[in-house]
This record gives structure tokens, C-alpha cells and sequence, in this order.
């Protein structure tokens, strides 16, 4: 029996460190067309060698949410399949715990726009920081319950990976699609 598959774009989130850029990687390797990360793309290019602690918060916040509208709206998903590294229910989510109050338009746009699923990778048992994961393990946690919260606010009901090998992690995303 053939495989079903169906196209869209799906996003790859959890907090800081739970292995989202790896598996996404991953999944590129396997064949899958992929998002780069909105945050690390706006802080490379608009922010070049700055850490987030260095960048206004509210100006940051705003230039990943045009960053991800603008290749959200130019995309041709045709019969593909798409894994995001995250999503719009992230940045809303960094936008609140960031800055504050989340401008309503991108609220409206976040709720308008679907994304064919979301997934959401448990933690992992180890955790790094760098020039953009600059949270410690408990606001780590933190975040990562946001956002889920978050997401389910927007109208979704995540899939959850649990902490394994990226090669199970990629194999549980697959069979999931």
C-alpha cells in the first residue's frame, strides 16, 4: 500500500534546547523541505555577532514576525511537505514574554494563517546555551509551556515527540504526517 502523505507545512517547536534545529536538519537530510529558524535568520542578518541580550526586544520581535509573514506568504507548498523551524505560536510567544502585550494584528494573522500540524519536542536531558538561547534550564521550561499554551489558544492540538535518538524523533514525525 502506498504511502499517504499530506503536503502543508508543519511546525517543528518547544522551548530552547529541545533539539528542534537538529531534527529539522534531519529532516532535511531525509529529503524534506525545510524553514530555517526566523530568530537565528533575522539575528544573522539584521544583527550580525550581537546577542539577544544586545537587541531592543520589541524591534527584534517584530522583524522575525515580518520575516516569517513574508516567507509564509511567498511560499508554493504544492505537493510538498515542509517542516518549519518553529512557527508563529513561538513568536508570539517570545513577543509576550519578551516585550509584552502582543499587537493585535499579529495575533489576527497568527490566528488566520494554519499550519497543517504542529509538533512539539519534549526536552532533552542536557542543555546548551549560545548567542540567541540565552535562558537558563528553568526559564527554558518556562517557555516551552508557553509555548504549548500558545498554540492550543491559536486552535491546535500538538503532536508531542518524546526525548529519544533524532533518528526516532525523525521516524515518529514521519509516520505522524
Amino acid at each position: 500500500m502506498p504511502e499517504i502523505k499530506k503536503q502543508g507545512i508543519y511546525v517543528i517547536s518547544g522551548g530552547p534546547g529541545t533539539g528542534k534545529t537538529t531534527t529539522i536538519n534531519a529532516l532535511k537530510k531525509a529529503g524534506f523541505k525545510i524553514l530555517e529558524e526566523a530568530a537565528r535568520k533575522v539575528a544573522e542578518e539584521k544583527f550580525p555577532g550581537k546577542s539577544v541580550k544586545e537587541i531592543n526586544a520589541k524591534k527584534f520581535q517584530e522583524e522575525i514576525f515580518n520575516y516569517q509573514k513574508r516567507k509564509l506568504e511567498n511560499i508554493d507548498i504544492g505537493e510538498w511537505i515542509i517542516f518549519s523551524d518553529r512557527g508563529l505560536g513561538d513568536t508570539l510567544t517570545y513577543h509576550k514574554l519578551r516585550v509584552g502585550e502582543i499587537p493585535k494584528e499579529m495575533v489576527e494573522y497568527a490566528k488566520k494563517f494554519r499550519y497543517s500540524g504542529i509538533f512539539i519536542l519534549e526536552p532533552l536531558s542536557f542543555y546548551f546555551q549560545d548567542n540567541l538561547r540565552q535562558e537558563d534550564e528553568r526559564e527554558a521550561k518556562k517557555i516551552h509551556k508557553s509555548i504549548i499554551k500558545t498554540y492550543e489558544e491559536l486552535g491546535y492540538k500538538p503532536t508531542f515527540v518524546p526525548a529519544m535518538s533524532v533518528k526516532d524523533r525523525v521516524k515518529f514525525i514521519k509516520e505522524k504526517v
